[in-house]
């Protein structure tokens, strides 16, 4: 019988050195934190190594690591993981994004509890000696109306909580279908819908260039006077010059915080300062339990992966091979970087994918490069990553079909990754290439020819072409402290309808790209990150 080395190199819950002690086919030794040539010394006679986040695993380690099967990481980030080494290895990564969606779901229902009933405060008070029960009146959930931005795991666990308080629920997120929110008992709004309606509102989605600061002084305006709001997701997603603002004027009669954009949150910032504020060091996911099913979820998946059972929450190729890793690697990166630009570039829910390849390389590899096209769809819009093994499953949830078809060979491209998707009213094609086999490039959106880098921020810009926009555009950036990295335009004819494809060095506010519609012969500007 094969037996499995385990090496574990951080504290996991009892419970889950429990299941590696009961598994007849591993077993495991525990080195707490080791330094990186302690590790080095032991990680060649291990079949997998489970982290979290006090050990580096990158491109030296895994090549003294000749025996390694499996990398698990205990928790959600892998910035600790050289995942692309590790592909090229044959080393399956894998983590635990769902472990935590419940302690952070309860944490976001406590936090509008503890906002609507003034508990921080009032247990201040009576620490120092006072019975001011007049300055603490709350209000009740009950028949109020939440408003969840965000209707993944995350947010529909929210959703069936405060259901419990008789809450009425309406929800924004794009890409949800209407059966999934029927099945949750909510219903789906537009953002100025659940602006205007809601009593509060908790932010439950991923950080984009689409939501960045999606709570501003515009969409705080929109909202009613006296709303409160809860964030539990993303410190970005809030302007917190805006929040304060309209804290200190009572437009938002609180706000309470568990993520900031700047961790810590400094000691001047002017929220520490607000009665009105409740706040908490990101903690939403740090409960025991948490931390078991972390541990335990981490452990079983690690030996389904070794025994060749299950490849759930890799975030790589667990079926490819390192040899076919290498040649299909920047295709499975172009794939994903064309599904992010689709979605980000998306008028409305995503309800079809069409996909075709052409060209040896890529037409001999449909399933995967599918799947990575479908991973970089999906990863804008979720409140988890996604990977390779998930993102099938998340299409099918959210009422996305795909479909795939192999073409001829192209004479312009020695292999084509071509993307349409379709909502109800429109539909847009993608297409993309390798510059030298190695880098990605988009060589077409809808009818208009470019040749432009998928990499960084960058301004889809659709515009009229005559004389004089394009140095208004880069006059109004340059003024704006903004640098044009790359400049690439695909037009039809003189005075008809241009596409332009602008690299940027850093990130545009939206108040700069609302500026740029204005300029004369500018139609449309969004802004994607890739």
């Amino acid at each position: 019988m094969t037996v499995y080395h385990i090496l574990v190199t951080d504290d996991l819950s009892p419970q889950a050195l429990e299941r590696l002690e009961a598994a007849g086919d591993a077993d495991f030794e525990v080195v707490r934190r080791p330094s990186p040539a302690e590790l080095r010394e032991i990680v060649p006679s291990h079949d997998a190594i489970i982290i979290r986040s006090s050990v580096q695993v990158d491109a030296d380690l895994l090549a003294a690591a000749s025996q390694l099967k499996v990398i698990g990481r205990a928790g959600m980030g892998l910035d600790n993981v050289d995942i692309d080494a590790a592909s090229l290895r044959g080393v399956i990564v894998m983590n635990t994004p769902g472990a935590n969606t419940v302690a952070t779901a309860e944490h976001a229902v406590a936090l509008l509890l503890a906002l609507c009933r003034h508990v921080p405060q009032a247990d201040v008070s009576m620490r120092g000696g006072e019975w001011a029960r007049s300055q603490f009146t709350g209000v009740q959930l009950y028949r109020k109306t939440l408003g969840i931005v965000g209707l993944g795991r995350i947010g529909a666990q929210v959703a069936r909580r405060t259901q419990a308080f008789g809450m009425r629920i309406i929800a924004f997120d794009p890409y949800i279908s209407d059966d999934v929110a029927r099945e949750l008992k909510v219903t789906l709004v537009d953002l100025d819908e659940l602006l205007a309606r809601s009593d509060f509102i908790t932010l439950h989605t991923a950080l984009t260039p689409e939501t960045q600061g999606i709570i501003n002084a515009m969409t705080i305006a929109r909202t009613k006077p006296g709303v409160r709001l809860v964030n539990c997701a993303r410190g970005g997603l809030i302007d917190d010059v805006a929040l304060v603002d309209a804290l200190h004027s009572g437009h938002i009669a609180g706000a309470a915080l568990d993520v900031f954009a700047d961790e810590p949150l400094p000691s001047d910032s002017p929220l520490r300062d607000l009665p009105n504020v409740v706040l908490t060091p990101h903690i939403a996911a740090s409960t025991i339990e948490a931390q078991h099913d972390v541990g335990t979820q981490i452990v079983d998946q690690v030996l389904a992966a070794l025994r060749g059972e299950d490849f759930r929450n890799a975030v790589n190729m667990p079926v490819v091979d390192a040899g076919v890793f290498r040649v299909l690697k920047p295709y499975l990166r172009l794939a994903e970087k064309l599904g992010s630009l689709q979605m980000q570039l998306s008028e409305g829910r995503i309800k079809r994918v069409e996909v075709e390849f052409q060209g040896e390389e890529v037409s001999s590899h449909v399933k995967p490069l599918t799947v990575a096209l479908l991973k970089g769809l999906l990863d804008p819009i979720t409140d988890t990553p996604v990977n390779y093994i998930s993102a099938p499953h998340l299409a099918m949830q959210r009422g996305i079909s795909v479909s795939e078809t192999r073409g001829l060979p192209t004479p312009n491209y020695a292999n084509l990754l071509s993307c349409l998707v379709l909502w109800d009213e429109g539909e847009r094609l993608v297409s993309g290439s390798l510059l030298g086999h190695e880098f990605p490039r988009v060589v077409q959106i809808d009818t208009f020819r470019i040749d432009a880098q998928p990499e960084g921020i960058v301004l889809v810009m659709e515009s009229i072409d005559v004389p004089g926009v394009i140095g208004r555009v880069g006059t109004l950036l340059g003024a704006r402290g903004i640098n044009i990295a790359e400049w690439r335009l695909g037009r039809i004819a003189l005075g008809e309808e241009a596409l332009a494809f602008i690299n940027l060095d850093s990130p545009a506010p939206q108040d700069v790209l609302a500026e740029l519609v204005q300029l004369e012969g500018v139609n449309r500007v969004r802004q994607v990150k890739l």
